[in-house]
């Protein structure tokens, strides 16, 4: 293994069964190795599956769905159940789901957080449980670079490498002089945007602050219009971002707004209406058509649309769990070690995850989705570094 996976018990409500067995029930010798036939177990997933945010998650949950159904199809000794916990994206309602996860010893993988806040407030108890995250979405920096997990890992890059690529963007793509940036004051919107800050310099031209569920932006949109920017940036989620930017458009600020991936979902052009037209969100994520094989046609066979927000990376994740059952693990720490050391390709990337948890760089990719009648349209690839 490349990480310490010698996890301690006895904290946040772990019980001492799961200390001595952390397993899925199986017809096998449960001993793991090459024969997993007959394992039944169960992989968590949990994020925002309602609320003002939901449509930045519920595609990676369908993109999980959809691997299971596939896999399962060519696996029928298996008995793997993906089970949903819709936490909001509210940290203290992710917290007893996580621990729901962590001491029922069927769980033998979660798919998340999806978001930082709930990511950043559930890796310890999962840790002490031994069971293994695999987040699609929850990109914060500190997650892994700060305060790494033995437990965490994530598909996608870190805000560092957004933030840095996103400020590149509305430099020389926008070829903005003045750049106005906001955040929301959470543990994802602040240290995005703070690297957006870094990457564009003296070319900030104001910053200022909103909070989560604030509906009233006129201070920051007066300040805005005084200062005249050629662009504006937004770190936050959908559900702010929607009435900010059609408050802004009705003040008569028509400058270029862009937002991170907070922002990638059906929720925010709804949210901002006719307002949105034009505005650019850029995401660690890879555009549905430049995934691999027919997962685009697939998933709109299944669900009915085209992928959203992490659908791919959602497919991507489930599948590593998937390919340490046939590896033969049965175990949490066997999964553990699986996903430790899994190199494999995947939908969107070429996956080997490094000490903390992340995939390397050179493999990351950071696109900028331009809104167009109402929906996100990929725009183009962000050239990192």
């Amino acid at each position: 293994m490349r990480r310490n996976t010698r996890y301690g018990f006895g904290a946040v409500a772990v019980s001492l069964a799961l200390a001595l067995s952390a397993c899925g029930t199986t017809d096998t010798d449960g001993e793991g190795g090459d024969d997993a036939e007959g394992l039944t177990a169960s992989i968590g997933i949990m994020g925002a599956l309602s609320g003002g945010n939901a449509s930045i998650v519920i595609p990676s949950v369908n993109g999980a769905k959809l691997a299971l159904e596939e896999w399962s199809a060519e696996h029928k000794d298996f008995k793997i159940t993906l089970q949903e916990f819709d936490t909001e994206g509210d940290p203290a309602k992710a917290t007893p789901a996580a621990t729901k996860m962590a001491t029922d010893e069927n769980f033998l993988g979660v798919i998340g957080g999806a978001f930082s806040g709930e990511t950043r407030a559930t890796k310890g108890i999962f840790a002490d449980a031994g069971l293994t995250m695999i987040s699609q979405s929850a990109t914060a920096t500190d997650l892994t670079l700060e305060e790494p997990s033995p437990v965490f890992h994530r598909v996608i890059g870190y805000d560092e490498i957004q933030g840095a690529a996103v400020g590149k963007y509305i430099a020389e793509v926008l070829g903005a002089k003045k750049v106005y940036v906001v955040d929301d004051s959470t543990t994802y919107g602040q240290p995005l945007a703070d690297k957006v800050r870094a990457t564009l310099g003296s070319a900030v031209a104001g910053s200022d602050k909103t909070q989560e569920k604030q509906t009233d932006f006129s201070a920051v949109v007066s300040k805005i219009k005084t200062a005249q920017p050629d662009a504006i940036f937004y770190g936050g989620y959908a559900a702010e971002a929607g009435p900010f930017l059609k408050q802004l458009r009705d003040a008569g600020v028509q400058a270029p707004f862009v937002g991170g991936d907070g922002l990638y979902g059906a929720d925010f052009p709804k949210a901002a209406g006719e307002a949105s037209e034009g505005a650019i969100v850029t995401c660690p994520c890879l555009p549905s058509e430049e995934a691999g094989g027919s997962f685009g046609a697939d998933y709109e066979a299944k669900f009915g649309e085209k992928p959203g927000a992490y659908a791919a990376e959602g497919y991507d994740a489930m599948t590593i769990f998937l390919k340490a059952f046939e590896d033969g693990a049965t175990t949490r720490e066997e999964v553990e070690e699986f996903v430790d050391n899994y190199e494999g390709e995947g939908l969107t990337k070429t996956y080997k995850f490094d000490e903390k948890g992340d995939v390397a760089e050179s493999n990351v990719v950071v696109w900028a989705y331009k809104v167009q009648d109402g929906a996100l349209v990929a725009d183009q690839e962000i050239a990192l570094g």
